[in-house]
C-alpha cells in the first residue's frame, strides 16, 4: 500500500457497533469520491469478510498493546487497498496458509467453484467459518490476497492481509 492516501483506519478490538460504523462511514466516502456501484459493491464485500474476520478469529494477547488489531483502507491512484491485522495462535497458521495458497492459485471459474462446493461441504468452524470470508474477499477484488505472518511469540502472530481492489472508473 504505497503511495496512497488513508481514508479510513481502525486500531483496536473490534464491536459489531464498530463494525457497522466502519462500513456506514467507508460508504460515505466511496459516495463523496463518486465510485461507481460495482466499485463501491466489492469495496463493501471485502471490508465486511476483512472486519468479520478480525472480530471473529482474533486470538488477543492479555497486555500486547503493539499487536491488537488494525484495518485500513487507502486509496491509490487507480484502487483501494485494504488491509487487516490481528493476533493468531501460531497452530492456526498451516490451516489459514493453505487456505490463502489454495485461494490465489485459483482463477475466477475456479475460485466459483470452490465457494459452491465449500458451501454444500457444509464444514463450518465453532467460531461459525467456513473459508468463505477468504474465498469471497479473493472474488470479489479480482486480485491476489498478499498476507504475512510476523512470528511475536512460542504462541502467537501477527496476521496481515492486503486486498487491492480497482476503481479505474468513477459514476
Amino acid at each position: 500500500m504505497d503511495n496512497g492516501e488513508i481514508i479510513l483506519n481502525h486500531k483496536g478490538p473490534l464491536s459489531y457497533e464498530e463494525i457497522g460504523f466502519l462500513l456506514n462511514r467507508m460508504t460515505m466516502l466511496l459516495d463523496k469520491l463518486g465510485m461507481n456501484v460495482t466499485t463501491k459493491k466489492k469495496a463493501y464485500s471485502a471490508m465486511v469478510e476483512s472486519l468479520e474476520n478480525i472480530y471473529k478469529h482474533q486470538d488477543i494477547i492479555a497486555d500486547d498493546f503493539e499487536h491488537v488489531p488494525l484495518f485500513t483502507m487507502e486509496r491509490c491512484d487507480e484502487s483501494f487497498c485494504i488491509s487487516a491485522s490481528n493476533s493468531i495462535l501460531n497452530h492456526k497458521i498451516p490451516a489459514l496458509k493453505e487456505k490463502l495458497d489454495r485461494v490465489n492459485s485459483l482463477d475466477k471459474n475456479g475460485l466459483k467453484d470452490l465457494y459452491k462446493s465449500t458451501i454444500l461441504s457444509g464444514n463450518v468452524s465453532p467460531k461459525g467459518g467456513a473459508g468463505l470470508g477468504i474465498i469471497n474477499i479473493a472474488k470479489v477484488s479480482e486480485n491476489k490476497i498478499v498476507y504475512s505472518f510476523k512470528q511475536m511469540n512460542d504462541t502467537h502472530s501477527y496476521f496481515n492481509i492486503k486486498v487491492t481492489i480497482s476503481h479505474k472508473n468513477t459514476k
